[in-house]
Protein backbone atom coordinates (compact mmCIF):
# COMPACT_ATOMS: atom_id res chain seq x y z
CA UNK A 1 0.00 0.00 0.00
CA UNK A 2 2.78 2.10 0.89
CA UNK A 3 5.57 2.50 -0.73
CA UNK A 4 8.98 1.75 2.34
CA UNK A 5 11.96 4.65 2.23
CA UNK A 6 15.00 3.31 3.63
CA UNK A 7 18.24 5.50 4.79
CA UNK A 8 21.08 4.82 3.64
CA UNK A 9 22.97 7.90 5.22
CA UNK A 10 21.75 8.82 8.70
CA UNK A 11 24.13 12.21 8.54
CA UNK A 12 22.71 12.89 5.64
CA UNK A 13 18.86 12.26 6.83
CA UNK A 14 19.78 14.28 10.10
CA UNK A 15 21.17 17.23 8.35
CA UNK A 16 17.98 16.98 5.73
CA UNK A 17 16.02 17.31 9.03
CA UNK A 18 17.91 19.97 10.71
CA UNK A 19 17.85 22.01 7.87
CA UNK A 20 13.97 21.50 7.14
CA UNK A 21 13.54 22.68 11.13
CA UNK A 22 15.53 25.59 10.25
CA UNK A 23 14.01 26.89 7.00
CA UNK A 24 10.23 26.30 8.80
CA UNK A 25 11.60 28.41 11.93
CA UNK A 26 12.91 30.98 9.75
CA UNK A 27 9.25 31.17 7.65
CA UNK A 28 7.52 31.56 10.82
CA UNK A 29 9.48 34.26 12.65
CA UNK A 30 9.51 36.11 9.56
CA UNK A 31 6.49 36.29 9.22
CA UNK A 32 5.52 36.78 13.10
CA UNK A 33 7.69 39.79 13.30
CA UNK A 34 6.44 42.52 15.52
CA UNK A 35 6.03 45.28 12.84
CA UNK A 36 3.85 42.71 11.06
CA UNK A 37 1.98 41.76 14.32
CA UNK A 38 1.67 45.55 16.02
CA UNK A 39 -1.21 47.99 14.89
CA UNK A 40 -0.51 51.18 13.19
CA UNK A 41 2.53 52.48 13.14
CA UNK A 42 1.47 55.84 12.61
CA UNK A 43 1.63 58.56 15.81
CA UNK A 44 -1.64 59.92 16.53
CA UNK A 45 -1.71 63.83 18.33
CA UNK A 46 -3.98 65.89 20.05
CA UNK A 47 -3.80 69.41 19.26
CA UNK A 48 -3.59 71.91 22.72
CA UNK A 49 -3.50 75.52 22.90
CA UNK A 50 -1.48 76.25 25.52
CA UNK A 51 -3.57 79.00 28.13
CA UNK A 52 -1.74 81.69 30.50
CA UNK A 53 0.86 79.80 32.98
CA UNK A 54 0.70 76.60 31.41
CA UNK A 55 3.86 74.42 31.54
CA UNK A 56 4.81 71.32 29.82
CA UNK A 57 5.06 69.71 33.08
CA UNK A 58 1.35 70.71 33.28
CA UNK A 59 0.21 69.72 30.29
CA UNK A 60 1.99 66.55 29.98
CA UNK A 61 0.89 65.39 33.58
CA UNK A 62 -2.93 65.75 31.80
CA UNK A 63 -2.39 62.74 29.22
CA UNK A 64 0.79 60.59 30.57
CA UNK A 65 -0.10 57.22 31.97
CA UNK A 66 1.15 55.60 34.84
CA UNK A 67 3.54 53.01 32.48
CA UNK A 68 5.67 56.25 30.93
CA UNK A 69 8.27 58.68 32.60
CA UNK A 70 6.83 62.46 32.70
CA UNK A 71 10.39 63.38 31.79
CA UNK A 72 10.24 61.18 28.51
CA UNK A 73 7.10 62.35 27.70
CA UNK A 74 7.79 66.42 28.37
CA UNK A 75 11.23 65.21 26.04
CA UNK A 76 8.69 63.58 23.19
CA UNK A 77 6.47 66.90 23.06
CA UNK A 78 9.62 69.89 22.98
CA UNK A 79 10.88 67.39 20.06
CA UNK A 80 7.49 67.24 18.32
CA UNK A 81 6.91 70.93 18.44
CA UNK A 82 10.35 72.32 18.68
CA UNK A 83 10.30 74.01 22.05
CA UNK A 84 13.15 74.81 23.24
CA UNK A 85 13.96 75.57 26.93
CA UNK A 86 10.49 74.39 27.58
CA UNK A 87 9.49 77.73 26.94
CA UNK A 88 5.52 78.11 25.72
CA UNK A 89 3.54 81.18 24.44
CA UNK A 90 0.12 81.76 24.81
CA UNK A 91 -2.19 80.41 22.50
CA UNK A 92 0.35 78.47 20.81
CA UNK A 93 -1.04 75.37 19.36
CA UNK A 94 1.37 72.10 20.60
CA UNK A 95 0.80 68.65 19.28
CA UNK A 96 0.57 66.03 22.57
CA UNK A 97 1.48 62.50 21.31
CA UNK A 98 -0.78 60.08 22.50
CA UNK A 99 0.28 56.74 23.21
Amino acid sequence: MFKKYRVESKTRFILFIISMILIIFGMVSFVLRPEYVSGSTEPIYETVIVKTGDTLWDIASKYVDAKTDIRMYIYDISVVNEIQNGQLIPGQEILIPMF
